[in-house]
C-alpha cells in the first residue's frame, strides 16, 4: 500500500525534471530561427497573400482522392497553391 504514493511522487518529480529540461533556455534557443506558417488570407489575390489563390469552390480534390478544404475570403474561396504537392500532386491548384 505504501508503494502507490511514492510511484505518483517518482512520476511528478521526472514529469517535472522534463519540464525544467524544456524551459527557457530551449525557448531562446529556437527564437533566432524565422517561423514560417501559413495564415489564413484576407484575400486571393497573390499580391496581397502570398501563395493563396482562388478556386470555384469550397473543395478542391488531390490525384490521390483526397478533397482539400479551401477557406472564404470577401474575394471568394482561397486556398494553398500548392495544397497537393505532397498528396500526387497536382503541383499547382490555382487555375490559370
Amino acid at each position: 500500500m505504501k508503494m502507490q504514493p511514492l510511484r505518483k511522487s517518482w512520476s511528478l518529480l521526472v514529469g517535472a525534471l522534463l519540464f525544467a529540461g524544456c524551459g527557457p533556455e530551449a525557448a531562446q534557443e529556437t527564437s533566432d530561427r524565422p517561423v514560417r506558417a501559413m495564415t489564413p488570407p484576407n484575400s486571393c489575390d497573390e499580391s496581397v497573400d502570398v501563395g493563396w489563390c482562388r478556386v470555384y469552390s469550397d473543395r478542391v480534390p488531390c490525384n490521390n482522392g483526397i478533397e482539400m478544404y479551401a477557406i472564404w475570403t470577401p474575394d471568394g474561396w482561397c486556398i494553398p497553391r500548392d495544397v497537393c504537392k505532397y498528396s500526387q500532386g497536382p503541383e499547382i491548384i490555382c487555375p490559370q
